[in-house]
């Protein structure tokens, strides 16, 4: 039997592939992929989601350069401004590390009370320069839809009310999305 007759399975699937589908096949298939597409286009945006004390932030994730374990931060003479914490070494660089829960008023680091969370030192490309902080734990980027994005509370803390954009629900949290031009310029002009 040769490839090209009549009772070969090689030869349904060709018969089956070089068909012209019939209209109403058409449209079925249509249907099923327009119904799949407005959730796959929803998730216009995305977060990089961190927790500093009990709260969970997020800042847009193109503002993130890398998270790396914990660097030795080394204080600068003469300063004692709370949102400096130093410098550390990034990769042979010296970067700023700025203390991001004194500026946004989120109270101590639950690491510090606990002792069982893995901080994090996470870098940001900011347009300036490169910025770090420590964050009390990382869970990385977040994809979601901006029309789930909720108002900031009026019970939310003034500070970090003035640099918050809206609340995203995340399972049973809540991640407070900060703007993130607002938190750079704040930032720099506390450590100039």
């Amino acid at each position: 039997m040769s490839a090209n007759e009549p009772g070969n399975a090689g030869s349904a699937v060709a018969r089956l592939l070089e068909r012209t589908p019939a209209q109403e096949e058409l449209a079925e298939a249509a249907a099923r992929l327009a119904a799949g597409a407005p959730r796959q286009l929803r998730a216009s945006a995305g977060a990089f989601v961190f927790r500093l004390g009990e709260e969970w932030l997020g800042l847009p994730a193109a503002l993130i350069d890398e998270v790396l374990e914990l660097r030795p931060v080394h204080r600068l003479p003469h300063r004692r401004d709370a949102a400096l914490r130093g410098v550390v070494n990034v990769r042979g660089r010296l970067t700023v590390c700025v203390a991001l829960p004194a500026l946004l008023q989120t109270g101590a680091p639950v690491a510090a009370r606990t002792g069982t969370v893995a901080r994090r030192l996470v870098v940001l490309a900011a347009p300036e320069g490169a910025l770090a902080f420590e964050a009390d734990e990382v869970h990385g980027s977040h994809r979601y839809d901006a029309e789930d994005v909720r108002a900031v509370p009026s019970t939310v803390a003034h500070a970090l009310a003035r640099f918050a954009t809206g609340v995203l629900p995340w399972g049973e949290r809540r991640i407070g999305l900060l703007d993130a031009g607002l938190l750079v310029h704040a930032l720099n002009r506390q450590i100039s």
